[in-house]
């Protein structure tokens, strides 16, 4: 049923949740996991130019320390499961509208589902500048799974 789930990788804690299940689902399905973390260009949209040639690679930075942070999250669960339960895991760093480059990113690679973490941000924000987690569920073509900002897997409860 699925053969490319998409996890998108905000770096907060509550996206180790969605790494769990989305590597659960991948080995269910025999699928490949595409690991999508988005710079998102609102916040280089509000620095000077200056700032941005002595932050440019900061921001390189980030997105390679949160898909760091995932990789070993992931050969953590992984080392675990036996071989024939392994998932084939591709890392993305995009650089844009974290929702526009997430729709973007399901067209091109062919996705079939999307698993991610509702980042759970301050209401105000959600009301000036829009939920990613919202318009992913409006706009996108394929099933989303979403992993609430208060999830507490039943073994934690």
């Amino acid at each position: 049923m699925y053969n490319k789930i998409l996890l998108t990788s905000d770096g907060s804690k509550n996206s180790e949740f969605a790494i769990k299940h989305a590597l659960q689902i991948a080995a269910d399905e025999n699928a490949e996991v595409v690991v999508l973390h988005v710079v998102d260009s609102k916040h280089l949209s509000s620095m000077s130019e200056e700032a941005i040639d002595d932050d440019e690679t900061v921001f390189g930075e980030h997105g390679d320390k949160v898909l760091s942070h995932f990789e070993s999250v992931i050969k953590d669960i992984e080392k675990d499961k036996d071989e024939k339960n392994q998932v084939k895991v591709t890392k993305m760093i995009r650089e844009g509208n974290p929702a526009e480059v997430i729709l973007k990113v399901c067209e091109r690679e062919g996705i079939d589902m999307v698993v991610m973490a509702n980042s759970g941000k301050h209401k105000l924000d959600r009301f000036l500048l829009g939920s990613v987690t919202e318009k992913i569920i409006r706009e996108a073509p394929v099933p989303v799974l979403v992993i609430p900002a208060n999830y507490v897997p039943l073994s934690k409860r």
